[in-house]
């Protein structure tokens, strides 16, 4: 019978090797040479322990379906050629890595990152859907072009009951323009014609830019304001999250469609590209199919732009605000590299190759 494991012994450790198991039956003290027969069980129990000591640890079967490992760099003949214009490999590894560290970072909470002030009922940013609110916001206009009150719901007064607003009324009897929607008067006999206050149940629509707010814009040639554009400072990227952030790079695809057209409707410029490169920052690693889509719109838009750019005259840039090609290069790489979306070097390669 074994001895009994000791208190200060948990572990029950013998002197031998514990890799074979823990004794526990008696085994035969013979040398090691041992060559004979086993007599008894414990002669046969020191020969398996003994020949078990040199087997290997781990057996391995061959597998019949091993593929063999490729090497890992192969020739360089058989590596394929990029277009001199493409970025190289290397600019594409090293771009992707830093932008997944400036992504990692915009994403962390930051200090000394305050809200701007706002006024009472005021907006910092225009609403999701309003797209042409957007662009004004975009070009740096003034609040007034951009944050419009919402018209307040009209009472009209008929004898001595007011009642709410009447469908059955056109749009003439109660005023169509912007102004006549906003415009509260009383609802007396005295009532003339003259200054309108604020009341409980609306307050006059903001007035139009001043003389003297326009005085401290910049002019052009013809007399117009030359507006500043709006950057994506963390403060406004902050208050944007990934629905609102892919939302604004769909209006960003549209306008960009508009810059192609030959009338130019809408002129994309080097802010636009900061917005856009900010806005993917604001998108996930992992996102549904659909959102993969409108990067992949936005992308193609892009290289359908930068098309544009090089086979155009770079005399028709009108300044330096314009976007250029590195600025698409940048769009461009964001997407496929992020998103892992590789076959659309296949499509800009395409392009390039593409006679002019």
């Amino acid at each position: 019978m074994p001895p009994k494991r000791k208190r200060d012994d948990p572990d029950g450790s013998d002197d031998e090797d514990m890799s074979f198991g823990r004794q526990i039956l008696p085994v035969a003290n013979l040398p090691e040479n041992f060559e004979g027969d086993p007599e008894d069980g414990m002669q046969y129990l020191f020969t398996v322990r003994r020949d078990a000591r040199h087997l290997p640890h781990v057996t391995r079967v061959p597998n019949p379906y091993e593929i063999p490992e490729r090497p890992p760099h192969p020739p360089s003949d058989n590596l394929p050629s990029v277009h001199p214009a493409l970025p190289s490999p290397e600019w594409r590894t090293l771009f992707e890595t830093r932008c997944r560290n400036f992504r990692k970072n915009i994403a962390q909470p930051t200090i000394h990152v305050h809200q701007p002030a706002r006024r009472d009922s005021s907006k910092l940013i225009p609403d999701l859907k309003e797209r042409d609110l957007w662009w004004a916001f975009l070009s740096g206009r003034p609040a007034a072009e951009w944050d419009i009150p919402k018209k307040p719901k009209q009472r009209f007064q008929r004898g001595m009951r007011a009642f709410a607003d009447d469908p059955a009324m056109d749009a003439h009897s109660v005023g169509s323009s912007r102004d006549d929607a906003l415009e509260m008067r009383p609802m007396n006999d005295d009532a003339e014609a003259g200054p309108q206050l604020p009341t409980p149940s609306g307050t006059p629509a903001p007035t139009d830019l001043t003389a003297a707010e326009h005085a401290q814009e910049p002019l052009a040639e013809g007399g117009m304001p030359i507006y500043k554009p709006r950057e994506p400072t963390p403060s406004l990227l902050r208050l944007i999250d990934q629905r609102m952030a892919l939302h604004l790079l769909m209006y960003f695809t549209h306008w960009t469609n508009l810059h192609l057209q030959p009338e130019k409707l809408c002129r994309v410029t080097q802010a636009h590209a900061r917005w856009i490169f900010a806005l993917l920052s604001r998108v996930e690693d992992y996102i549904s199919a659909d959102d993969m889509h409108l990067l992949r719109n936005l992308a193609r838009t892009y290289l359908a732009l930068l098309e544009d750019l090089t086979r155009s005259n770079s005399k028709e840039r009108v300044s330096e605000e314009d976007i250029n090609p590195e600025s698409c290069w940048l769009i461009i790489a964001t997407v496929v590299g992020i998103w892992g979306q590789r076959d659309l070097w296949m499509d800009a390669e395409e392009m390039i190759r593409r006679p002019k």
